[in-house]
């Protein structure tokens, strides 16, 4: 085989093999969500795919305390690659949850809402992230 062949076939090695890993990598990214509420207003924030989980804190904080104001907006839960679930009651009671399965996700914040004394919890927010 002639040289011009081998130099093409380096080249396009070259360029293929770093394309290839990069994107293996971005797919096995992990995709992180939380869930941010206000005790006082009830105002609630939320964030999903975000790379960290700090970034996702921060983004479902930010966006509680745009609409509550309050200045007491707290992440209630957060997700990494699985689902996260919120449940609320009339009376102001809350619970959070997170499982790979949504269903689960919403049983158990229903039941941490009633654990704390809500009365008729209901899911207010299911935010199911990819995995």
């Amino acid at each position: 085989m002639s040289k011009n062949f081998w130099n093409s076939l380096a080249i396009a090695a070259a360029v293929l093999i770093p394309t290839i890993s990069v994107g293996a990598l971005e797919s096995a990214a992990q995709s992180y969500g939380a869930i941010s509420r206000s005790p006082s207003t009830q105002d609630k924030g939320y964030s999903w795919n975000y790379r960290t989980r700090a970034a996702a804190e921060n983004r479902a904080i930010s966006e509680c305390e745009s609409i509550s104001g309050a200045g007491d907006c707290e992440v209630m839960v957060w997700a990494r690659d699985a689902c996260m679930s919120i449940a609320e009651s009339s009376n102001g009671a809350a619970g959070t949850a997170w499982s790979t399965d949504e269903n689960q996700a919403e049983r158990t914040a229903r039941k941490v809402c009633r654990d704390y004394g809500g009365k008729n919890c209901s899911i207010t927010r299911t935010i199911c992230l990819p995995n």
